[in-house]
């Protein structure tokens, strides 16, 4: 599996090409689709019942979550490594005076001690070459007793490590190949960072092999959605691509 990050210009110019088009990604149907809608239904479920207050989205994208959280009557503060990413958010929620925008590193964040109430980084340490210095990082910003919430890839799941191999053997072409995370190295990081774990959600439970799913985008929604229904605790912990962690800091 995948063990080191991408670099990190390399990660940026990836995303300034996409950002144009990345909010799109969340709509239709097939493998990435239902990865981004389940995470974000499940983020909004952890949110709906926390004091309103300030949350910063890191690796905010075009803010797809931050129109959710909004909705939820938070202030958000998106910030996000790539520029293009940052301006296609800045477009799409100009006139929003409870939203701010930022371009922003994710182990180097702009911003004072302990000023949010939520932390959230989905999708981010995947890609991030010092993922423990990005924990601390969230840590400094947040206030004692803060949420973070953290969205990482599974390195149990037998999707992801046939994606990587598939990447080995030249099948997928993925110029920033993401860094895959067990829950006992997620946890470990975060109580090095001075977090402590409330709850890890699996979810994404695409059975289907890389490939085929692309191809098949409906049949691969209908039988990931069918799995994460019946599926048990232990099979989701194995088999989902990713895991949620909510987290309080200490």
């Amino acid at each position: 599996m995948s063990r080191h990050a991408p670099a990190p210009a390399v990660v940026r110019e990836v995303y300034d090409d996409v950002a144009p088009k990345y909010a799109g990604l969340y709509d239709g149907l097939g493998p990435l689709p239902h990865f981004y809608q389940t995470r974000l239904r499940l983020v909004v479920d952890l949110l709906r019942p926390l004091p309103r207050g300030l949350v910063l989205d890191i690796g905010s994208g075009p803010g797809i979550v931050g129109d959710h959280v909004r909705r939820l009557g938070f202030r958000c503060v998106a910030a996000d490594a790539s520029v293009g990413m940052a301006r296609e958010c800045y477009e799409r929620t100009r006139g929003d005076v409870g939203r701010y925008v930022s371009a922003a590193n994710a182990t180097a964040l702009p911003f004072g001690d302990g000023v949010f109430d939520v932390v959230m980084a989905l999708g981010v340490l995947e890609y991030v070459d010092r993922p423990g210095r990005a924990l601390s990082e969230f840590r400094r910003v947040v206030r004692p007793g803060g949420t973070l919430l953290v969205s990482l890839l599974n390195g149990t799941s037998p999707y992801r490590r046939l994606r990587d191999v598939r990447r080995r053997l030249g099948l997928d072409r993925d110029p920033i190949p993401p860094m895959l995370f067990t829950r006992t190295e997620a946890e470990r990081h975060l109580r090095a960072a001075g977090f402590g774990v409330k709850q890890v959600t699996y979810f994404d439970m695409e059975m289907l092999p890389p490939g085929f799913a692309d191809n098949h985008p409906r049949l691969a929604g209908r039988v990931a959605t069918a799995w994460e229904r019946t599926s048990s605790s232990v099979l989701l912990r194995w088999l989902a691509s990713a895991f949620l962690i909510n987290a309080a800091a200490l």
